[in-house]
């Protein structure tokens, strides 16, 4: 356990030092507040639910979204109760305000892969496969500013997904 957390203080460390640039600041920093309380899946789900042939989908992700949420806010990261890198790690600078709520596991990631694998599973390819990146592409910019480790990250992904299928299965089956 202790070289999976040292090995995960070290890849924010090496994100950190050799992976910012300025220029690439402002960009990863408008890519998490698509994700800040899920705002962009919220957006996707507005837009599918007064769409008749997609609002199947629409509540298959809705309902990814929620079980994401839940699970992670109010279940797991009480559980686990981990501290922010920054809180533990005075050398990791976050770039954006510190977020006040826990670590483990990361909601960012945990909301956008829950609705990002229902609409890759149910719209055509090309949609589903982009916002497949754009869950990715939140998921990092999480490391890349400085508020998550990356196992809060592989595990708010696996418990998206989860959500995701789970969902699917329900309103698809």
């Amino acid at each position: 356990m202790e070289k999976l957390k040292n090995a995960d203080y070290h890849i924010l460390l090496w994100v950190q030092t050799k992976c910012r640039k300025k220029f690439f600041t402002p960009f990863w920093k408008g890519v998490t507040m698509l994700g800040n309380v899920g705002l962009i899946w919220l957006v996707v789900f507005a837009v599918l639910w007064f769409s008749r042939s997609y609002r199947r989908t629409a509540k298959a992700e809705f309902a990814a979204l929620v079980g994401s949420t839940v699970i992670i806010a109010l279940v797991l990261k009480w559980i686990f109760r981990r501290p922010r890198p920054f809180d533990t790690h005075p050398a990791l600078k976050p770039l954006i305000p510190e977020p006040k709520d826990l670590s483990f596991p990361s909601g960012h990631a945990g909301s956008s892969f829950a609705c990002a694998v229902v609409l890759l599973l149910h719209l055509p390819a090309p949609v589903g496969i982009a916002f497949l990146i754009l869950a990715i592409l939140i998921s990092f910019s999480r490391i890349y500013l400085g508020v998550h480790y990356l196992t809060d990250i592989l595990a708010g992904t696996g418990i998206g997904i989860f959500c995701a299928l789970l969902s699917s299965w329900y309103f698809y089956s």
